[in-house]
């Protein structure tokens, strides 16, 4: 397929406007927020750290709700397992032990019914936090700070925890 005489000026041009390009000032900083020597603010640096106190209390909640959620999964695991050992022993014979067989089956359904329910609720909460998670990693990851700042900041923290 022939390529157009256009496109290949384009991109020619493109090319060399690319590498003898300057950089075009506004005169504006291309952060407004951003301290004039490329640094956070301590403002940025305190949204940060609130945020990331914020992320982990979160996080410590979501491996609380992970372990319950795993600990009821082994027990209905190991409710399957005694089930399937009473149905190879069970008397079919019995209309009394089927009856209490069957209660047994229903009642491990509600068990995998309520697993299954909480599953799929804390995948809204789990999402959130991921994306909560995603959007402080872009915007504070690549902060510089004065040390000096991360000082003041950290005694302002203290000092707010201390008075709680």
């Amino acid at each position: 397929m022939p390529v157009s005489r256009p496109l290949v000026l384009a991109a020619v041009l493109l090319a060399c406007g690319a590498a003898g390009a300057t950089t075009l000032s506004t005169g504006k900083p291309a952060d407004a927020t951003a301290s004039p020597a490329g640094l956070a603010t301590r403002d940025q640096l305190r949204d940060c750290m609130t945020t990331e106190a914020s992320l982990k209390q979160r996080y410590q909640a979501l491996e609380a709700s992970t372990a319950a959620h795993e600990k009821m999964a082994a027990q209905v695991d190991a409710e399957g397992d005694r089930i399937r050992e009473l149905h190879d022993k069970l008397d079919h014979d019995s209309p009394t032990a089927v009856k209490a067989y069957n209660g047994l089956i229903e009642e491990h359904n509600k068990h995998i019914n309520e697993l299954n329910r909480n599953a799929k609720e804390s995948q809204p909460v789990t999402h959130a936090y991921n994306d909560d998670m995603a959007a402080f990693n872009h915007r504070c990851s690549s902060l510089h700070y004065s040390v000096d700042d991360m000082e003041a900041v950290m005694a302002e923290r203290q000092k707010a925890a201390a008075a709680r």
